[in-house]
């Protein structure tokens, strides 16, 4: 055998070792890539208690961006009261509550609570008095606020995550806003 012949026969059984690797390592991985598609969140896995775990100051800075970003293509005064208005109604929530009693649905921010029909918009009060519309649709291992009010409306959605991590992002929308308010924030169950 020559050298040239011995080099491309070490070369294929190298190649075939590879493969071999390649399919082993897939054939091994198939069990736990089922086990998290087995393990996703489901609607059973919402209610509960959360706890902030972004910290308070990423927090801010998140809803603080999200709202420039809504308001930075209005004029100087329209952009003031247009953030200070909605900084008012986009405050951090420390903790939520999640709880879901017969087709009623039940959410709480911090000491604000709220309790509906599910996909049944009813009229809530805000803790500053106005009354809104309010709707809650559950998607599987995801809960749908929507907000409807004669300025806007505004969207929490809460999605529970495998790990046990809740997912808490608002969009506001309005006629007045340019471009949507959007932010997201992480919460852990308590």
């Amino acid at each position: 055998m020559t050298s040239r012949t011995g080099r491309a026969a070490r070369a294929i059984h190298a190649s075939s070792v590879r493969t071999l690797l390649v399919a082993l390592a897939v054939a091994t991985s198939l069990p736990l890539l089922a086990q998290d598609v087995a393990q996703e969140a489901t609607e059973s896995d919402l209610p509960g208690v959360y706890r902030l775990s972004t910290p308070n100051d990423r927090a801010q800075a998140l809803i603080d961006e999200a709202i420039d970003v809504g308001v930075e293509s209005m004029g100087p005064l329209r952009r003031s009261v247009g953030r200070r208005r909605l900084r008012a109604k986009n405050e951090i929530r420390r903790e939520l509550e999640i709880a879901f009693t017969g087709e009623r649905v039940a959410i709480r921010y911090d000491r604000d609570r709220y309790e509906v029909r599910r996909n049944v918009r009813e009229t809530v009060t805000l803790p500053d008095g106005e009354r809104v519309q309010l709707r809650a649709t559950v998607e599987g291992p995801r809960l749908v606020l929507d907000w409807k009010t004669d300025d806007g409306e505004r969207r929490d959605t809460f999605t529970r995550r495998a790990d046990g991590t809740l997912v808490f992002g608002v969009t506001v929308t309005s006629e007045q806003l340019p471009t949507p308010v959007r932010y997201r924030l992480v919460y852990r169950a308590r």
